[in-house]
């Protein structure tokens, strides 16, 4: 039986944070960090350090992979943009795999009744890295709220699934690792411009509110 991931009327308002006191965050490693040239281990062990007792939840992006098909869909513009979207999403398995083979953690999660399970129960600190199939997905979409749905385009990025992935799951903050410049003064209006991130998040955050937290942030500055 799958239990149900956080909506905005399961649970009365602040029962679940009042029951949980570990702080819940996820971080959201871009794809050009799990490809540079050193690696990524590095600077996720100096971000995780902030964090050591927290219940941290990891998933990274696509890099060149999504990238590659994003190539695609300019070279040929008669190419259905939602089906791409949604065969990106699977491309997504094989950066969590990799990651997961270059910087291990106690915990994975690779379905929504693992998510699930996790997600209702007051666990200690810990790592997770997660699979975006276990919260995002076509068969996913109908335990979804409507408001708080990423476009099925080129519009939406992990930064807006790293935002999908703390609401589902009733996190205080999202962390999202760049490898660009990303000045913390910049709006999310202002840092969607710039391209630091997707205009999605930008425009869930407007529509959704404030919380959760989203903190930019660069090992490498």
């Amino acid at each position: 039986m799958r239990l149900p991931l956080q909506s905005p009327c399961s649970l009365p308002k602040n029962c679940a944070k009042d029951s949980r006191l570990t702080e819940r965050v996820v971080i959201k490693i871009g794809g050009a960090s799990l490809f540079h040239a050193k690696g990524f281990e590095t600077d996720l062990r100096a971000l995780l350090a902030e964090y050591e007792h927290a219940q941290v939840w990891m998933l990274v992006g696509g890099g060149d992979l999504v990238e590659a098909m994003r190539t695609a869909s300019r070279i040929y513009p008669n190419l259905n943009h939602e089906q791409l979207h949604w065969q990106c999403v699977g491309l997504l398995d094989y950066t969590w795999e990799l990651a997961k083979e270059v910087f291990p953690t106690s915990v994975s999660i690779a379905t929504p009744e693992e998510l699930a399970r996790l997600a209702n129960r007051s666990e200690p600190a810990g790592v997770y890295w997660v699979r975006v199939q276990s919260f995002y997905s076509r068969s996913e979409l109908a335990s979804i709220p409507q408001s708080w749905r990423p476009e099925s385009s080129w519009n939406t990025t992990t930064d807006a699934l790293a935002w999908l992935l703390a609401k589902r799951i009733d996190a205080d903050q999202v962390v999202l690792m760049k490898q660009c410049e990303c000045d913390p003064a910049w709006s999310l209006a202002e840092s969607s411009k710039r391209g630091v991130i997707d205009s999605e998040l930008a425009r869930l955050v407007n529509l959704n509110g404030p919380l959760p937290r989203i903190r930019f942030a660069n090992p490498r500055l």
